[in-house]
Formats: C-alpha cells, sequence, structure tokens
C-alpha cells in the first residue's frame, strides 16, 4: 500500500470538507443562527488547518499508487468523511451522542437521507438543512467517480459494468486522473442541480423546498426527511420536474453526458435506459394493480426505482402496497455510474441476456453464444462476477436483517431497515426511528456504507494479501 498518497488525498479531502463548513457558515450568518456559526467556523478552521498540516508536512509520494490504494481512500472517505461531517449534527441533536451524529451525517453523506430527528418536533435550522443538501451533493459526486475509478480499475462486481470514457488505468499513479473524473461528475451533477433549481424555484416554491427537491431528485436521496411522506406542494408541475430529476439521476453519469455531447438522441437507446424503461412499465403495472391510479404509480415507481423516495403524489395511498413491490424497485435501483443504490441495472441487464442464452442453447446443444453490453463482447469471467455480486448482496442483506432482528427491530421492519440501508433508501427506513438501538444504528450504518462500496469490495478488502501485493 502506498500510505503517503492515501494520507495526501485524504488530507485533500478534509480541506475539501472545510470549505463546505465555510460555505454552511455564511448560510448561518445569514439566518442569524448563532450557534450554529459557532460550530460551522469552529469545525472549518479545525478540519482544515489539520488538512493543510499534513498536506504541508508530507513530501509527495515518489511510488506509485494503484487502484488498491484507491480503494482504502474509497472505504476511508465514508467512514473519515462521516465522523468529519458529524460535528454540525451534535448541537442539531441536542446531546453528545457520537453515534446518532455518526448515523445522521452518513445517512446524509451515503444519499440515504433517513433522519432519526423528526423534524415536527425539532425543527431543522437552516443552515443543518443546507449542510445536508452539501452532503447528499458531495456524496453522490463521490459515489459516482468512486464507481467510475476505484471500481472500474479493480472490475469488482462484473468486469466492465463500471467502464467509461471518462477512466482508464493509468501509467503512473492510480491518483492522476482521478481529479479528472471528480471534476467531470461535480460539473454534470451540480449544474443540473443548479437548472433545475431554478425550475422549481420558478413555479413559485420557496428556495428551501426547491434547494431539496432539485438535490434530493438528482442526487437518488433525501433531503428534507418529510418529503417522502408528504406530496408535492406546487403541483402536477411540480411533480413533473422532480420525475425528470429522478429519471437524470437514476441514469447517471452515462445519460448526462450523452446529451451534454449532443448525444441526445442515442442516450434513450442505451442499453441501462432500456434496461429502466422496461423496468420501470414492470414496476408500474405492479403498483398499478395493487391499487394506485396510473400517474400515481409511474410516479411512485420512478421515485422508488431512483431508491429517492419523494413522494411526486399523495404518499397516503401507497400505504395500500405490499412490502414486497415497495422492496423490489429499490433492490434494483439505477445506473451503474449514478447515486443510485441497489444492485445495478447494467448487472440486470447482463445477468438477464446470461439467462436468455442459456434457454437458446437449450435448443442448440454444443453450439457456442456470446452476447454483447455496449457494444463490447462479454466473457464468462463477466458473468461470474456479476453471480458473485449478487450472491454477496442476498447473503449481505439477509445478516443485515438477522443482525436487525436480533438488535430488537421487528421482523418486517428488520427487512426494511436491511434493505433500505443497503440500497442507500431512506424513505423505506421511515417510522422505525424510535426502534433504532445503539446496535441497530451501528448495523444500519455499516449497511449505509456497504451500500456505497457495492458490497463486493469489502471481500477483497478483508483480505490480507489484497493489500501486500
Amino acid at each position: 500500500m502506498n500510505h503517503l498518497a492515501i494520507v495526501r488525498v485524504i488530507s485533500t479531502i478534509a480541506l475539501g470538507f472545510s470549505g463546505l463548513f465555510l460555505v454552511t457558515f455564511l448560510v448561518a450568518l445569514a439566518s442569524g443562527e448563532a450557534a450554529q456559526q459557532m460550530v460551522f467556523a469552529g469545525a472549518g478552521a479545525t478540519v482544515g488547518g489539520f488538512g493543510a498540516t499534513v498536506l504541508l508536512l508530507t513530501d509527495k509520494p515518489k511510488r506509485r499508487a494503484h487502484a488498491r490504494d484507491g480503494l482504502a481512500v474509497a472505504i476511508l472517505f465514508w467512514i473519515v468523511g462521516g465522523l468529519i461531517a458529524s460535528i454540525p449534527f451534535f448541537d442539531y441533536i441536542g446531546a453528545p451522542n457520537l453515534l446518532a451524529a455518526f448515523y445522521e451525517s452518513v445517512s446524509n453523506l451515503s444519499t440515504t437521507g433517513h433522519s432519526q430527528v423528526d423534524p415536527a418536533l425539532n425543527p431543522m435550522p437552516t443552515s443543518i438543512f443546507v449542510w445536508r443538501a452539501l452532503l447528499h451533493l458531495i456524496g453522490a459526486i463521490a459515489s459516482v467517480a468512486i464507481a467510475a475509478t476505484v471500481f472500474s480499475g479493480l472490475n469488482l462486481g462484473g468486469p466492465g459494468v463500471h467502464r467509461n470514457r471518462f477512466f482508464s488505468e493509468p501509467e503512473g499513479s492510480f491518483f492522476d486522473p482521478v481529479p479528472r473524473v471528480v471534476r467531470v461528475s461535480a460539473i454534470l451533477i451540480l449544474s443540473s442541480t443548479i437548472v433545475l433549481s431554478a425550475l422549481l424555484l420558478a413555479i413559485g416554491l420557496a428556495p428551501r423546498d426547491a434547494l431539496a427537491g432539485a438535490v434530493s431528485a438528482i442526487t437518488t436521496g433525501l433531503v428534507d426527511p418529510a418529503a417522502s411522506t408528504t406530496g408535492p406542494a406546487g403541483g402536477a408541475l411540480h411533480s413533473a420536474l422532480l420525475w425528470i430529476g429522478l429519471v437524470i439521476g437514476t441514469l447517471g453519469l452515462i445519460a448526462i453526458d450523452g446529451a451534454g455531447q449532443g448525444r441526445v438522441r442515442a442516450v434513450p437507446f442505451d442499453p441501462e435506459t432500456l434496461a429502466w424503461f422496461g423496468t420501470l412499465v414492470l414496476i408500474t403495472v405492479l403498483a398499478f394493480l395493487a391499487g394506485l391510479p396510473l400517474l400515481e404509480s409511474l410516479g411512485w415507481a420512478t421515485s422508488s426505482l431512483s431508491t429517492s423516495g419523494i413522494a411526486l403524489s399523495d404518499p397516503q395511498q401507497f400505504s395500500r402496497l405490499p412490502m414486497v413491490l415497495v422492496l423490489f424497485p429499490v433492490l434494483i435501483g439505477g445506473s451503474a455510474l449514478s447515486a443510485a443504490g441497489g444492485f445495478k441495472l447494467a448487472r440486470l441487464i447482463i445477468l438477464t441476456r446470461r439467462v436468455a442464452l442459456e434457454f437458446v442453447q437449450l435448443g442448440y446443444r454444443g453450439s457456442v453464444q456470446h452476447f454483447k453490453f455496449r457494444g463490447r463482447r462479454q466473457s464468462e469471467r463477466t458473468v461470474m462476477g456479476v453471480w458473485v455480486y449478487l450472491v454477496g448482496y442476498i447473503v449481505a442483506c439477509t445478516i443485515g436483517t438477522l443482525l436487525l432482528s436480533a438488535a430488537g427491530l421487528a421482523f418486517d421492519d428488520a427487512i426494511r431497515a436491511g434493505i433500505g440501508s443497503l440500497s442507500n433508501a431512506g424513505h423505506v427506513l421511515t417510522g422505525i426511528n424510535a426502534d433504532l438501538s445503539a446496535t441497530a444504528q451501528i448495523c444500519t450504518v455499516l449497511g449505509m456504507i456497504l451500500g456505497r462500496l457495492e458490497v463486493i469490495a469489502l471481500i477483497p478488502a478483508l483480505n490480507p494479501t489484497f493489500w501486500q501485493r
């Protein structure tokens, strides 16, 4: 491992968080929130000073960094970043509870969005609200960048699933092309959020609602925890704009980049877009058969498939949906290069095509068959990687459910918390806030982080020989 490179990258990330603290300090200053001003100013100065000191006292690494060093940074980002981001939540929670504050920060940083604090009983200051939005944005950018670089470089969870035009294995240090991917991800996510926020403001929404809706849709998160239990305030146009934002967030980097390059006509025919459309139709039909009106079924299916859970219509109607149907779309998720959680559409495509190929071979025994994904012929190694990921995902869901049951949750709630945390779908956890003991909180936080590491990364991370190569 290149420890020096890892330390310097984490220190740079700490400087980035100090910049976010500064932005939120200005929000607290403008809002007249004196307590939050002290918290954000102190946290920014401390974290920024520490990061700058480490960078000044360490030399640039001379050894070449590898993809495994990138995986170490990815793991540390969610843990160390969660600890740094938890500082403002101490004051909001009103108690020196590190675990509760860490839960809140990881939930937002992983774009899960669930909160144990009821905003109706404990109103959220404007600065904390903006802090949640910033964590969602940073978490979405990090999720896409890690998938496009680390997972692509390691070829985990199905070789080629994360392949993209923004990253190729460098001849020098692994971290050399990473800033470019981060920059592209940030530009696309932030620009989409700004445009959607402007449109929501234009139809008469309050700035707070516009920010929450735009960030939640593009990052497939839940900035306002109440957004999953309250309908859109701006009517049909509000719902339509959020629906478009959710589609953009679900399809992720490839779809947004294709539109930005002027290849708008090619985006609807991308394999993941077609898979998303087919899955959306299926889930919409199932919701319609379960008793929802057609348009409400479409909105619910879109929001659930994105793993955001924003209500695009009256959420009181969703109570008639069976739990199996509620969990089905969040298990699938969105594009491989998006902030949406779940199994991912690319892997679903590969498995579906492989199963179809097996049926074809039943009629032509001894024949040699193959299939392509995005124009590239897929090998047995690709299919095996996806199967291993599927098994790992199922095992993680099962273990998470068992641990949460042992921690005191009712069986239905344990299933919801296990799958919801692993799929980074905060709306699935709604309603079980008071039942989360300290052990249950730890299990849920681990599920959120594991979901962002896409489960399969844990296997090499636990193998000592992986780090020693």
